[in-house]
Order: structure tokens, then sequence, then C-alpha cells
């Protein structure tokens, strides 16, 4: 006998999974919120979607099973299985009701994600701002005509971090937290 919810989480991590990279451009890239609208806000979420949560068929014990399992997330708009025998409406019912709770799964997943986000905000905000006031001080050092022995050693600590003080290095290096984040968070959820 399927767990039909296990297996749903365990889709909705897939999801999350492949559109990691984007889930990460959001956060570091916008408002620092990665969107829970896998239909619109993904290149190719729809289709993803469709594909791999919808497009299914159930026997009728296995969506009794099913939407006895499920539901919460019972899908019940009969314009999407009208028409249709009554076996095949049923199977339809079912694969609609596991496709709303893989998308719902999926938008706790997102919300646990900007949770933790937002915790690891504050961290990676004071950490480039380490990164530029050094950038800022080695520049005012290195414009000086003359340095006292503390500064040339200060100048000389300085330039030991210049490499991942650089900016892109700054962004690469925040972005990869992000993405470890993301994905403990993923491997976490299922």
């Amino acid at each position: 006998m399927s767990n039909y919810l296990a297996e749903a989480r365990s889709d909705a991590a897939d999801t999350a999974d492949n559109f990691t990279d984007e889930i990460v451009e959001r956060l570091v890239g916008y408002d620092g919120k990665a969107s829970d609208d896998l239909l619109n806000d993904y290149c190719g979420g729809d289709s993803w979607h469709h594909e791999n949560h919808t497009d299914k068929s159930y026997n009728l014990s296995e969506a009794a099973a099913l939407l006895g399992e499920l539901d919460d997330y019972e899908e019940t708009d009969e314009g999407l299985w009208q028409g249709c025998k009554p076996r095949e409406a049923i199977s339809a019912q079912a694969a609609y009701t596991y496709a709303n709770a893989v998308y719902g799964l999926f938008r706790e997943l997102i919300e646990k994600i900007n949770d933790e986000y937002g915790d690891l905000a504050d961290e990676l905000g004071e950490w480039e701002n380490g990164s530029q006031e050094r950038r800022e001080r080695r520049e005012e050092l290195e414009g000086k005509d003359r340095l006292t022995r503390k500064e040339q050693r200060e100048l000389a600590k300085l330039k030991k971090t210049e490499t991942e003080d650089d900016e892109d290095a700054v962004e690469k290096a925040k972005a990869a937290k992000v993405n470890a984040m993301v994905e403990r968070v993923i491997t976490e959820w299922r």
C-alpha cells in the first residue's frame, strides 16, 4: 500500500531541487523571497508539475486510497473530468488531488526556505558589510603617500583577503551559501 502523503512530500522536494538555481537567484537577486508560485514564476514549472504530478492514472483501489489519504487536498472541480467515464473520472480526480498535494507541500517547503533565508540574510549582510569595509580601508591605505608601520601591517593583512573581498567573489560566495542552505532544507524536508 502506498503512502501518498510521503510520495507527495518527496515530489515537492524533487520539484524544489529541480528549481534550486531559480530559488537561489530569487533569494539573492530579488527581494529576498523565493516565489511559491510554481506554475507562473518558474520557467517550465507548469509543464514540470503537469508531467510529473498531474499526468497520472490510478485504478479504483489506488484512487480510493489516495483520495482518502489526501482529503485535505481533494480536487472538487468536476469540470476537470466532465465527460469521462466513471472509472476515468475517479482516476482523474485522484490525479488532480495528488497534484494539489504536491503543490501545497511545495508551497510549504518554499515558505520554510524563505524563513531559513531570513535567518541567514542577517549573517550574510554582516559578512558582506565586512568585505566592503575591508575593500574601502584597503583603498584608503593604498591611496596614502606615506604609511606608518602599523598601517603597512594593516595593509599587508588586508591584501591577503583582497581576492575574497572582491565584489564578484562576495556575490558568488553569498550565492554558494544560500545554495547550500536551500539544499539542506530540501534534504531535511524529505
